[in-house]
C-alpha cells in the first residue's frame, strides 16, 4: 500500500465480500455531467467494442449519477428494476441464475487484477522468522477457498503479481503452496525449533516460550473474511499452534496496519488497476518498514532490496523482467504476505437503453471507457446513465482520498496526459505528441538523463471555463514533488516551455520513467496555487474544478 496519491494505477485496498445490513440507500451529490470538449475523430456510434480504437472521443451520453447503496441486495433489486444502469461492485456468485435469467441484463466476468490475502506481521517474535510464515504457507487449503468459501470463481494463485499482470511469474515457480503439505509444513517447523509442549499440546517458540496467532477479519463480512480467516485457523491448528480468528472492524486493523501497529495475521484484498509491478519496488522495500502507509507486512530482505534498482531504472523490458522476478520469488519463498485466492469478478449491467459497453481489464464493465463509449442502442446522443456505488466518496480531493468510489469518479472527470486503454496499454489524453530523448538523442539532454516532451492538445477546458494548458501540468508535477506525492524523486524538471508544450526530465534511464509522468490526474494551477496543505483541502462536489 502506498500513500494517497494524484495516480489513476495506484493499488486500493479492498474490504473484501462486505455484506452490510444497512438499509438506508442515498443519491450522492456526484453527478457527472459530460459537457467538456474531447478531441474528435474516434469511432462511429453503434461501432462495437472489438473495432473501436482507443482515442479520446466521446462521451455520447449527457450525465453519470453515482447512487450510494450500501446493501448488496438492493443494489441487484435495482438493476433488475432498471432504476440503476449498473453496479460498479461485483456480485456474490449467488445471484448470478437471477440475473442471468433476466433478458435485459447481462453478465461480465473477468480474472480479478487482484486478489484476497493474508498479510503477516514479519515484523515480530516468532512470526520474523521465515520457517513460519513458510509451514503456515504449505498448510493453508487454498483450494478450500475456492470451493467452500467462492463456489469455485477463483483460482489458486501464489505470487504477489496478479496472473493477469503480464509481469507475473506465477507458471515460472517451482514449488506453490495450493494445498495442506503435512510433511514438509510440519518437517519446516521441526527444523526451525518449534517444539511441542506436552502440557498444552501446541508448539512454543525457539526460545521456548509459549505463543499464539490471532487472524484478524473484517467484521462485516462474515461469509467471504470470516470463511478465509477460519481456513486460516485450521492451517495453523495442523501445524500446532494456538490460533483464533477475529472479527474487527475493517478501518480499525487497517489503521494498524499502514501506522506499523501490532497486529499477527490480518485478511483483507487489493485491486490493481495497471499493468505495472514497479510497486515491488515500495510495498516490501526495507526502507519502509517503519514508514507510514509504506510496506504493511514490516518486511525486510537485504536480497530482495539488492533489485530494487534493476526493477526501478532498468531501461530495457529484459532487465526489468529479470528483477521483478527474481522479486516475486524472494517474496513467494519467505511469505510476508500470503495470496489466498484470485477470484473472478462478477458484474451485471442493463441492456435495453445503452449499448456499447467496454471490457476492461482494470475497471472492468463499470470503468470510464463505459461511460465514454456507451450510447443510447439508436444511436442517438443523450441520456443519463445511474451507476450504484457500494460506499460513498471518503474524499474529493485527489491527494487524500482513498477509496474506490472516490477514484471511480475521478478517473471521469479528471484528465492526466495519458490513460490506460482497456487492455492496459497507454492511450494519449491530454497529450498529442510525445518525444522521448536521451543524451545519444539530443546533446543538449544531460548525460545519464531522459526527457519526455509532451505536446498538449489546444481545445481543452477546466469545468469554470478557464482553458487548460502545459502550466498546469507543469504545476501539477511541482506541487506534487513538494509536497511528497508520486514518486518523483528522480524528477530532474518539469516545465512549460509554451502553452501547449510540457517537458519532464528524469535523472536516470528507467523504464517506468513514463509511468510517472503519463497517468497523474492534472490539477488546475488557478485553483491549488492556493492550497498550501493538500492534506487539509477538503471541497465539496459542487467546488470542484475538473477537466
Amino acid at each position: 500500500m502506498r500513500s494517497a496519491s494524484n495516480t489513476s494505477d495506484e493499488v486500493t485496498v479492498v474490504n473484501e465480500g462486505e455484506r452490510t445490513q444497512m438499509k438506508a440507500r442515498n443519491v450522492i451529490a456526484v453527478v457527472v455531467l459530460f459537457g467538456f470538449l474531447m478531441t474528435l475523430g474516434g469511432p462511429v456510434i453503434g461501432a462495437s467494442a472489438s473495432d473501436v480504437t482507443w482515442s479520446n472521443s466521446g462521451p455520447y451520453v449527457d450525465k453519470i449519477v453515482y447512487k450510494v447503496m450500501y446493501n448488496q441486495d438492493d443494489r441487484i433489486a435495482a438493476l433488475q428494476s432498471g432504476e440503476i444502469e449498473m453496479d460498479n461492485s461485483f456480485f456474490d456468485p449467488v445471484h448470478l441464475p437471477t440475473l442471468a435469467a433476466n433478458p435485459d441484463i447481462d453478465i461480465f466476468s473477468a480474472l480479478r487484477n487482484g486478489y484476497g490475502h493474508i498479510t503477516i506481521n514479519t515484523r515480530d517474535y516468532p512470526l520474523n522468522i521465515s520457517a513460519l510464515r513458510r509451514a503456515f504457507a504449505f498448510s493453508f487449503d487454498k483450494t478450500a477457498v475456492t470451493t467452500e468459501v467462492l463456489d469455485g470463481f477463483s483460482q489458486e494463485h501464489d505470487s504477489l503479481g496478479p496472473y493477469v499482470n503480464g509481469w507475473c511469474v506465477e507458471d515460472e515457480f517451482s514449488y506453490h503452496y495450493y494445498t495442506d503439505q503435512a510433511a514438509i509444513r510440519n518437517a519446516l517447523l521441526d527444523d526451525a525449533g518449534f517444539t511441542f509442549n506436552p502440557s498444552t499440546g501446541f508448539r512454543v517458540a525457539p526460545n521456548g516460550e509459549a505463543f499464539d496467532i490471532v487472524i484478524e477479519y473484517a467484521a462485516s463480512s462474515p461469509e467471504i473474511a470470516g470463511g478465509v480467516a477460519q481456513i486460516g485457523v485450521d492451517a495453523l491448528l495442523r501445524l500446532g499452534i494456538d490460533a483464533r480468528s477475529e472479527a474487527r472492524d475493517f478501518y480499525d486493523y487497517l489503521n494498524r496496519i499502514q501506522f506499523h501497529g501490532d497486529y499477527d495475521m490480518v485478511f483483507y484484498a487489493v485491486n490493481f488497476y495497471s499493468n505495472d509491478v514497479d510497486w515491488l519496488a515500495y510495498d516490501y522495500w526495507s526502507e519502509y518498514a517503519d514508514e507510514p502507509y509504506q510496506n504493511p507486512t514490516n518486511f525486510r530482505n537485504a536480497t530482495y532490496d539488492s533489485w530494487r534498482d534493476q526493477l526501478l531504472y532498468g531501461t530495457s523490458y529484459e532487465e526489468v523482467y529479470a528483477a521483478a522476478a527474481e522479486m516475486q520469488e524472494i517474496l513467494q519463498y519467505n511469505v510476508p504476505r500470503l495470496v489466498v485466492y484470485e477470484n473472478i469478478y462478477l458484474q451485471g449491467y442493463r441492456n435495453d437503453q445503452f449499448t456499447n459497453h467496454v471490457e476492461d481489464l482494470g475497471r472492468y464493465i463499470s470503468g470510464p471507457w463505459t461511460t465514454r463509449k456507451m450510447h443510447k442502442i439508436d444511436g442517438t446522443f443523450g441520456g443519463t446513465v445511474p451507476i450504484a456505488i457500494a460506499q460513498e466518496s471518503d474524499s474529493f480531493n485527489i491527494f487524500t482520498a482513498n477509496s474506490r468510489s472516490s477514484i471511480d469518479i475521478f478517473d471521469n472527470v479528471y484528465s492526466s496526459l495519458y490513460k490506460y486503454g482497456p487492455d492496459l496499454t497507454p492511450v494519449p489524453d491530454l497529450a498529442e505528441d510525445l518525444l522521448i530523448e536521451t543524451h545519444s538523442d539530443n546533446p543538449s539532454v544531460p548525460e545519464g538523463h531522459t526527457r519526455f516532451t509532451f505536446d498538449i492538445i489546444q481545445n481543452a477546458t477546466w469545468s469554470d471555463g478557464m482553458q487548460l494548458s502545459a502550466r498546469d501540468v507543469a504545476f501539477t508535477f511541482t506541487y506534487m514533488r513538494e509536497h511528497g506525492y508520486g514518486e518523483l524523486n528522480q524528477i530532474y524538471a518539469a516545465y512549460a516551455p509554451t502553452d501547449y508544450t510540457f517537458v519532464a526530465e528524469f535523472v536516470g534511464e528507467s523504464y517506468w520513467s513514463f509511468g510517472k509522468v503519463a497517468f497523474p490526474y492534472i490539477i488546475p494551477l488557478h485553483i491549488w496555487k492556493d492550497i498550501d496543505d493538500p492534506r487539509f483541502y477538503a471541497p465539496n462536489w459542487d467546488e470542484l474544478v475538473i477537466s
